[in-house]
């Protein structure tokens, strides 16, 4: 047993100090970039402090008003087209019951759409907040904009309306193919209900699709609270923006040890 031990702590500092070159490597080059960038913060301030950020509110000024309508809109048509089509096609897989590929292909254009639809609400959302900062949306004229003020509001109405009947819809349709899943769109506990009716292959599905999105935030995390870091030397950023930052961090990094920690202890 000790023999054992002895061979399994040197193969886990050979792993270690071969993990370490590469690592010293990161650390030496992110210092080298750091001390570039720092003595460069002046030099971009002068040339990225006032254009950058009026470049973005102009450019924000002409889309906000429109862009929820317009995409709303394209999403609406490419789920009718998508979601027909899909219906038929399990109709006629219905009748024949053969081919398990034709139900991967279309579970996998409905997982299409439902990813299209939450983005589209979490682009909804961005420009209604972006909307509020922005508003009054002026004409040509300076003066107050009906058609933009209709716009924005419409189409804030029908991007969140039609991404939750759309994902019922989806939502309904996957319960008929796979008769053991349970939930309703309109419930609140709906994730936990959907989780727990699905099978053993689809719960690790979603598991190491947790896994993934939550090393997916960790990386977005650490890129951008370099980013409100420098955007504190050049854009004046204060506290907030990285208190943010670091606050969503700490939640997902926080549930994700505790929830592992108490599906441990279940074992």
């Amino acid at each position: 047993m000790g023999l054992l031990n002895n061979i399994r702590e040197s193969e886990i500092k050979k792993e270690d100090k071969k993990a370490f070159k590469g690592f010293a490597i990161v650390l030496v080059i992110s210092f080298i970039f750091g001390a570039i960038l720092g003595e460069m913060s002046g030099y971009l301030k002068e040339i990225l402090g006032d254009s950058v950020p009026s470049l973005l509110i102009n450019i924000l000024n002409v889309i906000t008003p429109f862009a929820s309508l317009i995409f709303s809109i394209l999403l609406i048509i490419a789920y009718k087209i998508i979601y027909t089509n899909s219906r038929k096609e399990y109709e006629l897989w219905k009748q024949t019951s053969e081919d398990d590929n034709t139900i991967d292909k279309i579970e996998e254009k409905l997982s299409y759409i439902l990813l299209v639809t939450s983005i589209n609400m979490i682009l909804g959302l961005f420009f209604f907040g972006v909307g509020t900062i922005l508003l009054p949306f002026d004409d040509m004229n300076g003066e107050l904009s009906i058609i933009k003020v209709i716009c924005y509001t419409i189409g804030f109405i029908i991007c969140i309306v039609s991404s939750i009947l759309i994902q019922n819809k989806i939502v309904n349709l996957e319960k008929e193919i796979n008769p053991f899943l349970k939930g309703s769109v309109y419930d609140t506990k709906f994730s936990e209900k959907w989780v727990d009716s699905c099978d053993e292959a689809i719960k690790l599905s979603i598991y190491k699709s947790a896994y993934k999105a939550f090393s997916s935030v960790s990386t977005t995390c650490v890129i951008l609270w370099i980013f409100c870091v420098l955007g504190s030397f050049l854009w004046d950023f204060g506290l907030l923006p990285i208190t943010m930052v670091t606050i969503i961090w700490l939640v997902q990094t926080v549930s994700y040890c505790m929830e592992s920690i108490k599906c441990s202890k279940s074992k």
